[in-house]
């Protein structure tokens, strides 16, 4: 058996993509986590092509990254005429009119702790692992403090000092002994996880799901508050499950935050730029950071990340202290700013309309599906989870999901445990949105036929 066979499983003739994927197995690295063995072609909207001719419905948006669709007409046109005029200058060195004009609208459109509209500032690097590169680095900076708080399931990027931060997948950190210090993680509250959460009370200070408890009780008699630089956090949980947290659980962290003088980061990644239904999911629960992490759906495909922070934070650096070579790429920056006034031309709309038809068909499935035991998100950040008959998770039954979803012109992408994340393009239809959660539904349902009733 091939390389590319061991990779992949085909399970019906793709003669082109089995050619592609051949030809992968031996120049690319085996370090990608590719699940199965789509190639695309090309795309329009929220539907896309393999190099077969064949046509699939996108949950997945290049993980969260396809804010406006394949192809946005608008976001094409705004790139063709940014490269006409030029395509690089190097914002370290030179200034240029388009990563200002996107720094604007941002300070226009995210909420920062205690700032006016013009007392924010704006970094650039390329990726969401180099925000947070960029906002930890930041936080110690400005602070002089060395520790930082972070939640066991996040996700925060696999460059060694996010890597620090990320407690997703052991295989994540596995051969890496040597990685920065000065982090501890606590556990993340999702909702809906522990009975004594239920309508927002009876758990103490010692339970796993009062994080804030736990950070007060345990984590202060090891690290002293004023040793914490920053807590980070993603406000709704991505490669960790796509979980919500309690209600209680921002509001509180930002009074801990404010009390000991601890900045608090908003891992905004894979949450922002729309996807829950608000520019920052944080804002659900009406809470503002002091320190903004965005990347992924900013961009609408290129690559661009932004740390947006209080000036008087981001002001204390000085020249060298922290750059980008290629950060605030003016093709990506007006890429970026065409996403966000496509988003603001109605996309919000969309997302909260669709994404509550969304949970609430999902949840019905719940009632003939006994394999799904939990769905829960906000906008088109929406999760569910697998279990066997004993409340297990089975991770290879999600699996099974997941490719069965493929060969039937679904893409989905897998995350948590044994979950599956619903994160399409903002600009899904309804007529989509329904043709897809229809395949869906089927592929669980002949699953659960073919898998349980065997046993």
């Amino acid at each position: 058996m091939s390389n590319a066979e061991e990779r992949f499983v085909f399970r019906e003739p793709s003669v082109n993509s089995k050619n592609i994927v051949k030809r992968d197995a031996s120049t690319i690295s085996p370090s990608y986590t590719r699940s199965y063995g789509f190639t695309v072609s090309h795309g329009q909207g929220a539907e896309v092509w393999d190099v077969d001719g064949n046509r699939y419905i996108d949950f997945a948006s290049g993980i969260a990254v396809l804010s406006t669709g394949f192809s946005h007409p608008r976001i094409v046109e705004a790139i063709k005429q940014q490269v006409e005029k030029y395509i690089h200058i190097g914002g370290t060195d030179f200034f240029s009119p388009e990563p200002v004009r996107l720094a604007e609208k941002l300070q226009e459109i995210i909420p920062i702790h205690n700032a006016t509209q013009d007392e924010k500032l704006v970094y650039y690097g390329n990726s969401g692992t180099e925000a947070v590169e960029a906002a930890t680095k930041l936080a110690r900076y400005y602070s002089g403090r060395s520790h930082i708080i972070a939640f066991y399931g996040a996700f925060h990027g696999r460059t060694m000092g996010s890597l620090s931060l990320t407690a997703s997948k052991y295989t994540q950190r596995d051969g890496y002994p040597y990685l920065p210090g000065g982090v501890t993680h606590v556990p993340y509250p999702a909702r809906n996880q522990c009975d004594g959460c239920e309508d927002g009370g009876g758990c103490c200070s010692q339970c796993w799901c009062d994080a804030v408890g736990f950070i007060e009780t345990f984590v202060f008699k090891k690290v002293a508050p004023s040793d914490v630089a920053a807590i980070i956090v993603e406000p709704i949980q991505g490669e960790g499950g796509y979980l919500v947290p309690r209600d209680d659980f921002l509001p509180r962290l930002r009074e801990l935050c404010d009390k000991h003088g601890i900045l608090l980061i908003a891992d905004e990644i894979q949450s922002g730029v729309g996807r829950s239904g608000k520019w920052l999911a944080i804002e659900h629960w009406d809470v503002a950071p002091d320190i903004v992490c965005l990347a992924k759906g900013l961009g609408s495909g290129l690559p661009i990340g932004a740390v947006v922070a209080h000036s008087d934070i981001m002001g204390k650096w000085i020249p060298g202290a922290h750059a980008s070579t290629f950060g605030g790429n003016p093709v990506s920056c007006v890429a970026a700013l065409e996403t966000l006034e496509i988003i603001e031309d109605g996309l919000l709309e969309n997302v909260n309309t669709l994404g509550k038809y969304t949970y609430d068909r999902l949840t019905s499935f719940m009632s003939d599906h006994p394999s799904m035991n939990r769905v829960d998100g906000k906008g088109f950040m929406i999760g569910m989870d697998f279990v066997d008959s004993n409340g297990q998770p089975i991770p290879e039954f999600r699996d099974e999901i997941v490719n069965r979803c493929y060969l039937n012109g679904l893409l989905t992408l897998a995350c948590g445990t044994s979950g599956i994340r619903f994160a399409p393009p903002l600009v899904l239809n309804r007529e989509l949105l329904d043709e897809g959660l229809d395949i869906l539904e089927h592929c669980i349902a002949s699953a659960e036929e073919d898998l349980w009733e065997s046993e």
